[in-house]
């Protein structure tokens, strides 16, 4: 009871925060539709940033407090996608910090897109063994230490008019961590050393029919993502395989549907906090990183979008997971559940980029809640 009352407390003061914007004038929902129908871009109403302060709580973070800082900058043509820098930096009640940049850029007339993650983190965590039976009350506890940098570049040049839904792509991984392992007298083994660097080179292709790429209300997204890391680059030797799956449609009542699913692969020398399983905080919300793990894992999400009014929003959803050493047992085993609910605060309405928190029952024992910015999946 005491931890659901410091979560809800936590989540009333977060949907209660203001968010801080600034624009030409007024920003009006229907921005977008301004743009298109000019010759070029119309930045008479854009919203140029936006800023919130971070008050909330995770299972993995307790309380957390800190600030997120958008900054926009309009396309150069009508009906452009908007290029974007995410600034976060937050500390917790469990003496954790993190410092996050994230640009998203759009080149060449939009066909050439991508992102770059910049991370810096302080860290406790905690392992809970290696498989989908675990036990959320028993772990070992870890200090971590992260400098983390990954980004993707994506493009459809020369495919034709038909085509240009799909995308092709590079990905990079670079993370270089430290980690101390806190005594502990139970039965869970600890992990191999996880020390030193994990540098990676991949590909990625996507399918992508989606209205928007933050809050989509029609089309379909498809992602297939490949990672190789070798130890010639850094010291361990692995690959990392995730085939991402979702599709959005309108419901009744002006509610938008969204539903996921995703398998994700680790095989090699693979260091714990790689392998596969979610993720907390889009992938099966409420639990902490990696709660259950394996070389496999599957996880499948279902949820319901509505703005309310003003700038706010609400969303309910259905998530399922469950991971496995290889595919048929990953299918034998049995699924993780969770239900939840959450609030939705408009960053920036033309954009439809919103901050949320969110409630989740977690396999109707544990209660978590989630707090970030952008939708789920």
């Amino acid at each position: 009871m005491r931890r659901l009352a410091k979560t809800i407390a936590a989540a009333s003061l977060l949907l209660a925060l203001p968010a801080f914007s600034a624009t030409d004038s007024a920003a009006p929902a229907d921005s977008v539709a301004v743009q298109a129908d000019t010759a070029s871009a119309d930045t008479s109403h854009f919203q140029w940033w936006s800023a919130v302060p971070v008050l909330g709580y995770t299972e993995e973070t307790e309380l957390q407090y800190g600030a997120m800082v958008n900054f926009f900058i309009p396309s150069s043509f009508k009906g452009g996608n908007s290029q974007e820098i995410d600034i976060a930096a937050y500390g917790s009640t469990r003496k954790q910090f993190q410092f996050a940049a994230t640009p998203y850029f759009y080149l060449a007339h939009d066909r050439i897109s991508g992102w770059l993650d910049f991370r810096y983190q302080n860290w406790v965590g905690h392992f809970f063994g290696i498989g989908n039976d675990v036990d959320i009350d028993d772990y070992i506890s870890f200090d971590r230490e992260t400098f983390f940098f990954m980004a993707l570049v994506e493009s459809n040049l020369g495919l034709p008019p038909a085509l240009q839904f799909f995308r092709y792509g590079m990905v990079l991984d670079i993370n270089h961590s430290t980690m101390e392992f806190r005594e502990y007298d139970g039965e869970i083994a600890l992990p191999a050393n996880p020390d030193g660097w994990r540098t990676a080179l991949g590909y990625h292709l996507t399918v992508d029919t989606r209205d928007n790429p933050n809050w989509a209300r029609h089309g379909m997204y498809l992602q297939w993502e490949h990672r190789f890391y070798n130890d010639a680059l850094g010291d361990f030797s692995f690959t990392y395989q995730e085939l991402d799956l979702r599709t959005y449609g309108e419901t009744i009542w002006n509610t938008s549907m969204a539903v996921g699913l995703m398998w994700q692969r680790s095989d090699g020398d693979v260091p714990f906090e790689y392998m596969a399983g979610p993720d907390g905080i889009k992938r099966f919300r409420g639990v902490e990183t990696k709660y259950f793990r394996d070389n496999q894992a599957l996880i499948m999400q279902v949820e319901l979008r509505k703005t309310l009014f003003w700038r706010l929003a609400g969303d309910i959803f259905f998530e399922g997971g469950k991971v496995g050493p290889y595919f048929s047992q990953l299918l034998r085993n049995e699924w993780h559940r969770s239900v939840g609910f959450g609030g939705k605060f408009a960053l920036n309405k033309s954009e439809r980029l919103y901050a949320r928190a969110e409630f989740s029952w977690v396999d109707f024992k544990s209660l978590g809640m989630t707090f970030y910015f952008r939708e789920a999946f």
